[in-house]
């Protein structure tokens, strides 16, 4: 039905002399590609992120798609294997002919399939931590959350606020856990936090004993963890019985609900650095988040029975910036010209402000208001800052 609407509204214009090829251009339907893990180890990630990647979809497009453009949508579900992300990158590419990409859910996947959509010269909105997935730049890949480089800083800056001099770090070896690792060194001496001993696990270890033990018996003041699900679990549970008293931290992996759901008791007292929309509740209203935070919370709860987790955010981000640079681009698009007005997006998101340049595709950094360190008090998250 839409079809035909089109081809009557082309064929009125053409009898009347006056046909415009930026109307049909502003009608063109732009195609989003979407990569994420729906299942899986990062299910707890991809989930909400398809969830609110339809539920945007769907909005936009009874207010007439993005800058005019009706949505295309092609979710695939990579089950967090960077394997089948590159499989199926290949294949928005080569069969499905996409404009643009958001996604992967995880660092090792946006890495895997960083190459693909360089080659092909399809814009990419990444949906992972990870700073190496844009540091060096590369042309056509963007990211929405915080980098790990920006949630350290938080970290470690709340450390020296608060007195801790000294820290013990337990971290998944994986591309999210070592990539954070690489870098910790030189922002902890930046705010003069000693480390005393940094450890690591494997991905599918379930047992952190001997690693914890390391940690327990280094004399820092604080214990940190920074790994994916059930990894914050894991080490919370697993620190409190060995007996660790030192204030206990996680990073933005662990801001969920599930986390204090699954961790119990053992997640009382214990620090999660997150973005904003898990303390939805305690913004102020002259924050600039606080309406963006606000509306994406209630629409989701309205749509799907429940407030979504940080990872919402994500999607939701990727989508505002996409809409922003088709308003810039102003009619006929392609990849080069969508990346190019990407780069000069400046807007508020759910992550913090947005101000991407040729040299920061993550458009965010550490003046842009997108973290806050939470404490579990009485099963719930409270603001510790």
């Amino acid at each position: 039905m839409r079809r035909t609407t089109r081809i009557l509204a082309a064929t009125s214009l053409l009898m009347a002399g006056v046909f415009s090829t930026s109307a049909v251009a502003a009608d063109r339907p732009i195609r989003i590609g979407a990569i994420i893990a729906t299942s899986g180890p990062a299910a707890f990630i991809g989930a909400a992120e398809e969830k609110t990647l339809h539920m945007i979809a769907d909005e936009k497009n009874t207010q007439g798609g993005l800058a005019g453009h009706p949505i295309e949508l092609i979710i695939y579900d990579t089950e967090g294997n960077s394997t089948k992300a590159t499989q199926l990158a290949r294949r928005l590419v080569e069969s499905d002919n996409v404009d643009i990409v958001m996604g992967p859910s995880t660092t090792g996947e946006s890495l895997a399939v960083k190459p693909i959509f360089e080659e092909a010269e399809i814009p990419t909105i990444s949906f992972a931590a990870g700073e190496k997935v844009v540091v060096p730049v590369s042309p056509y890949v963007f990211k929405v959350p915080p980098t790990d480089r920006v949630v350290l800083d938080h970290m470690f800056g709340f450390f020296a606020k608060s007195n801790f001099n000294s820290v013990a770090i337990l971290h998944a070896s994986d591309g999210f856990g070592q990539g954070a690792a690489d870098i910790m060194p030189a922002i902890a001496e930046a705010h003069g936090i000693e480390i005393k001993t940094m450890e690591s696990h494997a991905p599918k270890d379930t047992d952190y004993t001997p690693q914890l033990l390391a940690l327990r018996n280094s004399g820092a003041d604080a214990v940190m963890y920074w790994g994916n699900n059930p990894g914050p679990t894991l080490f919370v549970r697993s620190a409190k019985s060995l007996g660790i008293n030192k204030p206990l931290f996680n990073g933005y992996s662990a801001a969920t609900v599930e986390f204090i759901d699954q961790s119990g008791q053992a997640a009382e007292g214990t620090y999660v650095s997150s973005m904003h929309l898990l303390a939805r509740e305690s913004m102020k209203p002259d924050n600039p988040q606080t309406p963006v935070i606000t509306k994406l919370a209630d629409d989701y709860n309205k749509k799907f029975g429940s407030y979504p987790p940080t990872f919402a955010g994500h999607p939701a981000d990727a989508m505002a910036i996409l809409e922003a640079a088709l308003k810039s681009v102003g009619g006929e698009f392609d990849g080069a010209s969508l990346r190019d007005a990407i780069e000069k997006v400046e807007i508020q998101g759910a992550n913090g402000f947005f101000r991407f340049t040729a040299q920061n595709h993550n458009g965010l950094d550490e003046k842009s208001g997108s973290m806050i360190m939470l404490k579990v008090e009485n099963g719930k998250y409270v603001p510790a800052e």
